[in-house]
């Protein structure tokens, strides 16, 4: 102090020289601070050097006078006693895991001030609180930048991220209370403004907290620990299979008094389903949510709450809710569906109840309060969790409609999606680029497709009745079925499959729905289904405003008219309607049933005069049972039967109403030849005026076998039989042996033919083959007994690699045959490409295709890929050359 009186003596008499001095400002000597002219020197010194003056805030310091000394003595104290040792910020995260009380001791923040500091501390809360609580406020500012900002940056960029923030927070909680315990202990009981002085210092400190920690690392921290127990707190966790396996039972009968398990609330009843999530809460949900929000208050209190805060809270409540639909909801396609019911209880009960306790922890200042969330917010949550919904059931939109209609559940949940516009777009959008990678392409079958393409009309029907997603979707389906050759073959042969396998899986290569689809045909619905416009319908309704300019409305999801509609002519069907009727009415079987009502069904769609090819070839088999059955007899009247004990039935057909078949020509055996003369016989005698084909390669043949110890009965093919035929002068002795070639010189028969016919006798264990392309019949089957398994399940495998072979040999026999059909058929159209070429001179490929389609009448059969190939063979030939890019010339 003796370095200050003087100093301020003599700057009173230099102002008192020249400025006459005021008499207001004359010293009292019974001021109550003059006490502090007895302030320690060393504590003014240590105050100057590490805050701010207070004249520099608030002090009037244009004249000298003695209430300014007072006022400086006053500011002196307070400095001295608010100011904060620099003792770094190693000592606070060493107490980090304290309540502070010891760290507050080693600071000195909790000693009781002196008598003349707290008549100094009186004074200033008195006459200027606001240049007090200022400067202090600054004095913050500055003693967490020199000491706590390094060590928070430091710990900040540690590589170990699982809890660091929590770390954080409780370093700068124990600060704050470093800063403010003289304050709230000595300070605030001076003023009745406690809150405003308060709140001053609490922004200080808040701003330079945020001022000294990147929001962008803090932020991502916070969405770390919010994920850690809001996962737990909204269920997520307890949805994964994992967490089910770790739980014993009676932990489970315990929880499952609260679980937001979509499975365990389906199991509920209706009155035990509304207190599932909102009542018996799980202590480990209890515990996370104590933990949470006691580190939100911990984060809103040092300044890294509020506004930035609820924005992170946000975006990871938005995440979760993905999180939990994904978890919850995923492949659970039951219906009916009670999925948004169980979404908006887990809203309602857990997800909005965690929002309004957060909200209500990390508001964005002291006077707003907490925020509130209203009955509307909690409406926008579910619009939002319904979104999601529809987003994941989009997701798994081609899933559903391939396990249609076990997945119907999950179609009647995407109802609620798919109630505008937008939503509407995005279904199809997103469905139409799922069926481009996972169905339109070569690797699936037609069958595939066309299976698919009926689950798609009827999920699409049921989520949208007008037709309008089902118009967009079907587009693509309906472009790729047209340009697929067999698509006609695989409707037409589901529509005739058998009615035993409708219900069971069906063939592979068999669409055996369409046969149930076609027996619940709705005669009603039939007879307005070309009506654009019903004018009695009193229920009619314009077009929806999303539909296509060519939408035409369905009342009913038809798949068997959705699919005769994809391609413009029904011709297309009608014959491929007659030849593969046709197939099927060459087999040896008891009756038609099927064949007759699926035509009579068929006959409602089609008419009657397109199906009139059918119908002929029905009532020929009529006709020829019973012709058959009168030339029987005539053979048994005139004794021709008695010759031969093998019996000859035939199917007498009308050449100009069947299709043409494949014939594979052949030799039959002279007993077989012979019997056919004289069934020719006895025809001509009943018909005059007509005479028989024989078609040998369509018939089936009943062979009966007798080997040295085995036997074989069965029904066979027509060159089956004709090539063990030649096998019967067999022996136990001397088993006969033949080779392909000589068998195909017996009998005229291509060489696959006979390799497929005697490979197909290897399986049934009554040929093997000795050397390669010789058989020998297979007088003595040694016993199963005698075989060890080994040799059995070779024995199984042998046959099993024969009947492949057979049928691999057949395949290409027939691919063979109708190679050569194809070719002579295209040897017809031969002519007019010559004459194009010699008229026209040459021409490219996709010329000669037009002119070809224009000037064959009915139009050209054959495909561009097929027409490629003949030509090619033809310029192989020498008839064809390539000139100038790829046209074609003929060569004279």
């Amino acid at each position: 102090m003796l370095s200050t009186v003087p100093l301020n003596a003599g700057r009173r008499r230099v102002f008192g020289s020249v400025f006459s001095p005021s008499p207001a400002h004359s010293l009292k000597s019974d001021n109550p601070v003059t006490s502090f002219e007895s302030t320690d020197s060393s504590s003014t010194v240590k105050a100057d050097s590490q805050s701010n003056s207070f004249a520099t805030i608030g002090g009037s310091t244009d004249t000298a006078s003695a209430d300014e000394e007072i006022l400086d003595h006053a500011r002196a104290a307070a400095a001295e006693f608010l100011s904060v040792p620099n003792l770094g910020f190693e000592l606070l995260y060493a107490y980090r895991d304290t309540d502070g009380s010891e760290l507050l001791k080693e600071w000195d923040r909790l000693a009781p001030p002196s008598k003349e500091c707290a008549e100094a501390l009186g004074y200033l809360m008195r006459t200027s609180p606001w240049t007090l609580f200022e400067w202090y406020g600054n004095d913050i500012r500055r003693h967490f930048l020199m000491n706590f900002r390094s060590g928070l940056t430091k710990l900040l960029a540690s590589p170990e991220k699982d809890g660091l923030l929590r770390t954080i927070v409780d370093c700068l909680q124990l600060a704050r209370r470093i800063y403010l315990a003289p304050v709230l202990h000595f300070l605030v009981p001076l003023t009745p403004h406690q809150g405003a002085y308060l709140g001053q210092l609490q922004r200080a400190f808040h701003t330079v907290v945020s001022y000294s920690l990147p929001w962008r690392e803090v932020s991502k921290l916070l969405a770390s620990e919010l994920t850690r127990d809001a996962v737990v707190i909204l269920g997520i966790d307890t949805l994964d299979e994992a967490f089910d396996a770790e739980i014993s039972e009676d932990e489970m009968e315990v929880e499952r008094s609260y679980s937001v398990s979509y499975k365990d609330w389906r199991e509920e009843t209706p009155e035990a389903r509304e207190n599932l999530m909102a009542e018996g809460e799980d202590h480990r949900v209890t515990i996370a949510r104590d933990q949470l929000l006691a580190f939100l208050n911990g984060l809103q209190l040092v300044g890294l709450g509020a506004d930035k805060a609820q924005k992170v809270f946000a975006e990871v409540m938005n995440i979760l809710m993905g999180d939990f639909i994904q978890a919850a909801y995923a492949g659970e396609w039951e219906a009916p569906s009670t999925v948004p019911q169980h979404l908006g209880q887990w809203i309602e009960n857990v997800y909005a109840r965690l929002a309004v306790q957060v909200l209500s922890v990390i508001h964005s200042d002291v006077e707003s309060g907490t925020m509130d969330v209203s009955f509307g917010d909690v409406e926008k949550w579910r619009t939002v969790g319904i979104a999601r919904l529809g987003m994941l059931r989009v997701s798994e939109l081609f899933d559903v409609v391939v396990d249609w209609p076990a997945s119907s559940g999950a179609v009647e949940d995407l109802r609620h999606f798919v109630t505008q516009t937008k939503p509407r777009a995005y279904v199809t959008h997103w469905f139409s680029l799922n069926l481009q990678q996972r169905l339109l392409h070569p690797g699936a079958s037609t069958v595939e497709i066309l299976q698919v393409y009926i689950s798609v009309i009827r999920a699409f029907h049921l989520l949208d009745p007008n037709g309008v997603l089902l118009d967009r979707i079907a587009r693509p389906i309906r472009r790729y079925l047209r340009d697929r050759d067999d698509t006609v073959k695989v409707i037409v042969g589901g529509l005739l499959s058998d009615s035993e396998v409708v219900e069971g899986p069906g063939p592979a290569d068999t669409l055996v729905e369409l046969a149930s689809e076609l027996t619940r045909l709705n005669h009603h619905a039939m007879q307005n289904k070309n009506s654009e416009i019903d004018f009695d319908d009193m229920s009619w309704l314009p077009d929806p405003i999303d539909a296509a300019p060519d939408y035409r409305k369905l009342k009913t999801a038809d798949v068997i008219d959705s699919l005769v509609s994809l391609f413009d002519s029904k011709e297309m069907f009608v014959k491929e309607m007659q030849t593969l009727l046709a197939d099927r009415l060459i087999q040896n079987r008891r009756d038609y049933l099927r064949e007759t009502a699926v035509l009579e069904l068929l006959k409602i769609r089609f008419g009657d005069s397109a199906l009139q090819a059918c119908e002929v070839m029905l009532k020929d088999l009529t006709d020829s049972r019973r012709l058959d059955h009168g030339v029987r007899n005539d053979q048994k009247m005139w004794g021709d039967l008695e010759a031969s004990p093998t019996e000859l039935h035939a199917k007498i057909l009308s050449r100009f109403f069947w299709p043409e078949f494949q014939d594979q020509e052949f030799k039959v055996p002279d007993e077989i030849t012979n019997l056919q003369k004289t069934y020719s016989k006895c025809f001509e005698k009943r018909k005059n005026s007509r005479k028989l084909m024989w078609h040998n390669a369509l018939g089936q043949v009943t062979v009966e076998l007798e080997f040295e110890n085995h036997s074989f009965s069965g029904e066979v093919t027509t060159w089956q039989a004709t090539i063990i035929y030649a096998f019967q002068d067999s022996t136990p002795d001397s088993p006969a042996k033949r080779s392909i070639s000589e068998l195909a010189d017996q009998f005229e028969m291509s060489v696959p033919l006979v390799r497929s016919a005697c490979l197909f006798w290897v399986s049934k264990r009554a040929l093997h083959e000795v050397t390669r392309d010789t058989f020998e019949v297979v007088e003595v089957l040694e016993h199963e007994h005698e075989h060890a398994p080994d040799s059995d399940s070779d024995s199984e495998a042998g046959e099993a690699d024969a009947a492949a072979a057979a049928e691999a040999a057949a395949a290409a026999a027939a691919k063979e045959t109708a190679e050569a059909a194809a070719m002579e058929k295209m040897n017809v159209h031969w002519q007019f490409i010559v004459g194009m070429l010699t008229n026209q001179g040459p021409m490219p490929l996709a010329r000669i295709i037009m002119m070809l389609k224009i000037a064959v009448p009915g139009g050209f059969p054959f495909s561009d890929e097929e027409l490629r190939e003949f030509l090619g063979g033809m310029v192989t030939k020498g008839k064809l050359e390539i000139v100038n890019g790829g046209n074609y010339k003929i060569v004279h």
